[in-house]
């Protein structure tokens, strides 16, 4: 019986040990860093009888280059101005990076994207967060700087609810180890693993506590997806995680109605 509580105070003491290690390893991944310096967006050189929108975030957004002028057809059609659109987005990027490259320039940078002025940026974030268990604190901390950033400068933020995806389809071949660590990061993080839904909660719980609900535009994902937050099929490509043209289409016709009536009031 000894050598048994023995063991077992011997094994409980080698996993704290090996827990602590691989805290101390990951815990970069998730630690929350000062905001950048700031910058100044000259908003008085914004034309009043013209419409101006930018969308920065991850591969949502690396991916709609080919779509950039359907969301113009459809800002013009239902804002009846002349509009000036630009997507920018890095795939695979988490909310932090997101954040981060609205302070660079070239390649993936988004900050001359901020410096013509838009009216409105579009921002797709969060995807990314769930899939790695970064945990919510991170997400909403650099999710809370870049809608910051935006107000203060006089651009009105346009946040694209986190959707669900069929991660676990592109996971299927992920060898056990790594979804072993992807199960400890989601403890040490406190969250589930790979749950959109916790990171939606977490989103609206700061939008409403810190008073920015008013203050943005909030895309629903129920609004342009038919199945509320589930994945509807016929707008997702056959890796159920980014979209087809009509996934683009509906989703860009949601955000220009929204973005118009808006800007109309």
């Amino acid at each position: 019986m000894k050598y048994l509580l023995f063991s077992l105070l011997l094994l409980l003491i080698m996993l704290i040990l090996v827990y602590c290690f691989y805290y101390a390893k990951w815990n970069h991944l998730w630690a929350l860093e000062q905001p950048s310096q700031k910058y100044q967006v000259n908003y008085h050189q914004k034309e009043k009888d013209s419409l101006r929108v930018v969308m920065i975030g991850d591969s949502w957004v690396g991916m709609h280059s080919d779509f950039d002028n359907f969301m113009i057809q459809k800002l013009e059609k239902y804002s009846r101005l002349p509009v000036l659109f630009v997507s920018k987005g890095k795939g695979g990027e988490k909310t932090k990076g997101v954040y981060q490259l609205m302070f660079k320039e070239g390649s993936y940078g988004t900050k001359q994207l901020m410096l013509s002025a838009p009216d409105y940026c579009v921002i797709s974030a969060g995807i990314n967060d769930a899939a790695a268990n970064l945990g919510t604190k991170q997400f909403c901390y650099y999710y809370r700087l870049i809608l910051d950033f935006l107000l203060e400068n006089h651009i009105r933020p346009v946040v694209i609810e986190v959707p669900n995806v069929d991660l676990w389809l592109m996971l299927r071949n992920k060898p056990f180890k790594d979804l072993a660590s992807d199960y400890v990061k989601s403890i040490m993080t406190n969250c589930t693993m790979y749950n959109y839904q916790e990171y939606r909660n977490a989103l609206l719980s700061m939008l409403e506590s810190e008073g920015l609900k008013e203050r943005i535009l909030y895309i629903p994902m129920k609004e342009w997806n038919g199945n509320g937050v589930e994945i509807n099929h016929s707008l997702f490509l056959e890796d159920c995680i980014h979209l087809n043209k009509r996934g683009y289409e509906s989703l860009d016709s949601c955000i220009a109605k929204q973005i118009a009536n808006d800007y109309a009031l």
